[in-house]
C-alpha cells in the first residue's frame, strides 16, 4: 500500500470535499480516501499495482480542481 498527499486549490465546501473523496474511493486501487477540509490536503491510500499518482492527479483535475503533490 502506498500513500499520496496533495494540496487541492478550490474546494469550496464540505459537500464538495466529500464528493471528491466519494469519487476517488470508486476508483479501483484506492483503499481510502480522506480530507482535511479546513487545509485543503487530501490524502489517499492506493495499491500501486492497481492505479498510479498520475491517473488520481488526473481525476482530481477532470473534477475542476488544481493540485499539488505534498508527500508520496
Amino acid at each position: 500500500m502506498a500513500e499520496i498527499k496533495f494540496l487541492v486549490e478550490g474546494i469550496v465546501c464540505t459537500g464538495c470535499a466529500m464528493d471528491m473523496e466519494n469519487i476517488l474511493l470508486d476508483m479501483d486501487g484506492v483503499e481510502e480516501a480522506s480530507v482535511d477540509f479546513a487545509s485543503g490536503v487530501f490524502s489517499i491510500h492506493y495499491d500501486p499495482h492497481e492505479i498510479d499518482v498520475e491517473t488520481i492527479t488526473k481525476k482530481v483535475k477532470k473534477l475542476g480542481f488544481k493540485t499539488k503533490i505534498l508527500k508520496e
